[in-house]
């Protein structure tokens, strides 16, 4: 084993071991991004395809530009909060109320959600003829299954799980309103699973998971690792649905693997997690000419359909570089690089990395449901960066603009009761 991934699952061994600890926050933004990227990069080294290749020391240094900077921002947010009282893990779970909302009015909005969900469905599958899952060629109907405007109510499923959570959490009493809310749940979720898609259903799993980490006993390490089997298993039998056997096997052989065809099912998740970081130690090469903000914010270019427009004029190739066409993703930190260059993967991350970690502190100094909501939003465009640049999606832009606008529109605001924070829990409370 290399030296580098051997030092980087040693250090993922040492934050779990650290995690056990009693009281110590799992979710972090610090110790979750460093656990993510230490086995990113520990996996990535095991060069155990001939379709990647050898670092060189700039390619290196340029890689860690990103995650460094982000973890700077991350400290930064970190020594300015230091000795501040914060609730500590335990005391956040023994606050009863986090913010007061308004449930009849949730209740209302999450129907209608799931309406319009219903309804960019059936135009979907009258416009595709079929559901992806169904369909001869799924991935075909997968790729189909879109139409711009109406496709983003399909991303509704997100917002329906996580309200449908949030009011669960506040109204205990309404069974029937509850009972509704977790059918359309369960449908929402179930047709858009039928889709092959992945990214919502993932977006929600997690949400849901951090809330109730935060306001529940039940989740902790072991559970968090049960989930995490869970996700890793749905990835799986979506996988499957898309490819089959067959596939799989011929996955193994274009992506020239130095193991034995005996364990080429592991060919998939090994490839989906490295070949983005040779994507973009590849393109880091290659790259003369920068985009200028084109796909770090590519969420207004679409808003705005200019997008494809602009694609087409300036000559923009979506996936340039590739090491194979069969694997097109590279990391959060190539749109970045790809538009600024140097200072687009310093600036950026860092600037992410004080934002992300001033909510963490800002709802732990002062709870709420809105803060914890988001920040599960956010958390999940970290562990994702090994992957791709969330944020700058148009889906995940549409997700948050309208959560802001949900709770502008369901949250009173209420005087918490601090008095858990200016008790005194020596050697729980920390910053």
């Amino acid at each position: 084993m290399d030296i580098i991934s051997l030092i980087s699952f040693i250090v993922c061994i040492i934050i779990v071991l650290l995690s056990l600890k009693s009281n110590i926050d799992l979710l972090s933004p610090a110790r979750v991004f460093i656990f993510v990227w230490a086995i990113v990069l520990g996996i990535t080294n095991l060069k155990l395809s001939r379709l990647q290749f050898d670092w060189t020391t700039e390619i290196w240094i340029q890689i860690l530009i990103g995650p460094a900077a982000f973890l700077t921002g991350v400290f930064i947010i970190y020594i300015i909060n230091f000795g501040k009282k914060v609730y500590d893990l335990s005391s956040l779970r023994k606050l009863k109320t986090l913010s007061k909302l308004d449930t009849t009015k949730l209740f209302k909005i999450v129907l209608l959600l799931y309406s319009l969900f219903i309804i960019s469905y059936l135009i979907l599958y009258f416009k595709v003829g079929n559901i992806p899952v169904l369909a001869a060629k799924p991935w075909l109907a997968r790729r189909d299954f879109t139409m711009f405007g109406i496709g983003l109510f399909m991303h509704n499923v997100f917002l329906i799980v996580i309200l449908t959570v949030i009011y669960f959490l506040l109204e205990k009493k309404n069974k029937k309103k509850r009972i509704v809310l977790l059918i359309g749940t369960f449908t929402s979720v179930l047709l858009y699973s039928a889709t092959l898609q992945r990214y919502q259903i993932i977006l929600s799993i997690f949400s849901v998971l951090l809330l109730l980490y935060y306001k529940s006993n039940k989740i902790n390490y072991k559970s968090i690792v049960g989930i995490g089997f869970l996700v890793i298993g749905f990835f799986y039998l979506i996988s499957s649905f898309r490819l089959g056997e067959l596939v799989l096997f011929i996955i193994y052989k274009i992506s020239k693997m130095k193991f034995s065809p005996h364990y080429a099912v592991f060919t998939e998740p090994y490839m989906y997690i490295s070949m983005n970081l040779e994507n973009y130690a590849h393109g880091i090469k290659k790259l003369n000419d920068f985009s200028y903000g084109f796909y770090t914010f590519d969420f207004l270019t679409a808003l705005s359909g200019l997008k494809h427009w602009m694609q087409e004029y300036f000559h923009l190739v979506q996936n340039p570089y590739l090491i194979s066409i069969n694997f097109n993703t590279y990391t959060a930190f190539w749109a970045y690089y790809r538009d600024f260059g140097i200072l687009g993967i310093f600036f950026i991350p860092f600037l992410a990395g004080i934002l992300i970690s001033n909510l963490y502190y800002s709802f732990k100094k002062i709870p709420s449901i809105k803060k914890l909501a988001f920040y599960s939003m956010f958390l999940y465009v970290v562990i994702f960066s090994f992957f791709n640049s969330a944020a700058s999606f148009l889906w995940f832009f549409y997700d948050a603009i309208v959560l802001v606008i949900i709770f502008k529109s369901v949250e009173a605001k209420v005087r918490i009761n601090n008095k858990l924070v200016n008790m005194q829990y020596e050697g729980y409370i920390k910053s």
